[in-house]
């Protein structure tokens, strides 16, 4: 009976294809329209998270706990055994060792104060992309020394270039004031983070003996494939729970980026809402019409005995079957339109400028969050079905007689 129901629902809306094509029409536009743009925020998002992550911070960071907040070298992470075995068995592979702390740049004609950040030559290309960056010398090798690299600013501003010697300043592990001389190799661009100035690089090693930090570190960024960041941190926290460590992820450092990828969505979710208004009122208009046209043929269903229910699930499958219908179209076109940009990709550049001061590439390839796929799909085919509700109450609510009569 059931199934019945549902075909005559179908059947019904074949009587005036123009008004159910055109009502079909605006659902699937709209919701085309709203798939193609979630495509083009998730990707946009992704371009830009990815960068941030892959410049220099990583997915997660471990500390000792507080250092994040107050980077002193008395915070430092003596023996790091712990972690790494807590590291594999979190499945991890990709993760660095850094020193950090503050220090002061000095050239024959200026001076900067800066933040120092000593990497591992050998694992930090596991974790980020920096040496992409250099764009004037080169990045560090295994078996570098006394040497850095600078942001362009920095070098601009200290009045050198590759291959000048800068000294640095700054206060080891003991709090007595300690210098080195460290020659140039090469100059970063990016803009962010404080990467043009602001920032020197050197290698580990170097930086530990200089501040007498020999086999000691500051932190461990790490890298996992984004959908498995919460797993992975839970899995961290876990094991070095009691160890004075903290686990942060990329948001709980830069907590800005986070928000802003949420306003984002935000506005999203309120265009999500627009369509959904104007697919209300069409499918409404549209069984309302209907009902008014065929009010005596309603009566003659409750005359021969048809139950009020079954008009009321008669009339509500009309709405059903304009969503599936709405849906499948704007689904395809929605997916297509993705799927092509996604191959040919979007240049910002055109409309922007350059975009590497926002960490997007020019050329954003749209991807399309199953996630946001669902709950648009969800809310049209639900906001479809209520539409239904009033025209489906209305008709079920009819009077036999007075339908009959209806002219």
């Amino acid at each position: 009976m059931k199934t019945v129901v549902l075909w005559i629902g179908f059947r019904n809306l074949t009587g005036d294809p123009r008004r159910t094509l055109l009502t079909v029409s605006a659902i699937a536009v709209g919701l085309a329209a709203l798939v193609f743009l979630w495509g083009f925020n998730d990707g946009l998002h992704r371009n830009m998270l990815g960068n941030f992550q892959s410049t220099l911070v990583g997915s997660l960071q471990i500390h000792r706990q507080g250092f994040f907040s107050n980077p002193e070298l008395a915070r430092h992470i003596e023996k790091d055994a712990p972690i790494l075995a807590a590291l594999k068995a979190a499945g991890v592979g990709r993760w660095t060792r850094r020193l950090e702390t503050y220090t002061l740049v000095a050239s024959d004609s200026a001076t900067e104060g800066s933040f120092l950040i000593a990497m591992d030559p050998r694992t930090e290309p596991r974790v980020t992309r920096l040496g992409e960056k250099v764009t004037q010398g080169r990045f560090f090798r295994p078996g570098d020394e006394y040497v850095c690299v600078l942001g362009a600013a920095s070098a601009r501003n200290l009045g050198v270039g590759v291959g000048d010697s800068v000294v640095l300043v700054a206060y080891d592990r003991f709090g007595a004031l300690t210098a080195e001389d460290f020659r140039l190799i090469g100059i970063v661009s990016g803009g962010g983070l404080g990467i043009d100035r602001g920032l020197v690089l050197t290698p580990l090693g170097a930086a530990q003996e200089m501040l007498d930090m020999q086999g000691r570190i500051t932190d461990i960024p790490i890298w996992v494939p984004p959908e498995r960041l919460e797993t992975v941190t839970g899995q961290l926290r876990r094991a070095l729970a009691g160890r004075d460590l903290e686990v942060l992820r990329w948001y709980d450092m830069f907590p800005v980026m986070h928000e802003w990828v949420t306003l984002h969505n935000a506005f999203l979710y309120l265009f999500l809402g627009i369509v959904l208004l104007i697919v209300l009122a069409g499918v409404v208009n549209t069984l309302l019409v209907s009902m008014l046209e065929r009010i005596r043929e309603f009566g003659i269903h409750l005359a021969l005995g048809n139950r009020r229910l079954g008009l009321f699930v008669m009339v509500l499958s009309e709405s059903l079957w304009l969503g599936l219908a709405g849906i499948a179209a704007g689904v395809l076109g929605g997916i297509g339109l993705v799927a092509l940009t996604a191959h040919t990709g979007i240049d910002l550049s055109l409309l922007l400028g350059d975009t590497q001061r926002f960490y997007v590439d020019p050329l954003v390839r749209p991807h399309l969050d199953l996630r946001h796929l669902g709950q648009t799909l969800a809310a049209v085919l639900g906001i479809t079905l209520a539409a239904g509700l009033y025209p489906a109450w209305r008709a079920s609510r009819l009077s036999p007689v007075e339908a009959l009569r209806h002219v």
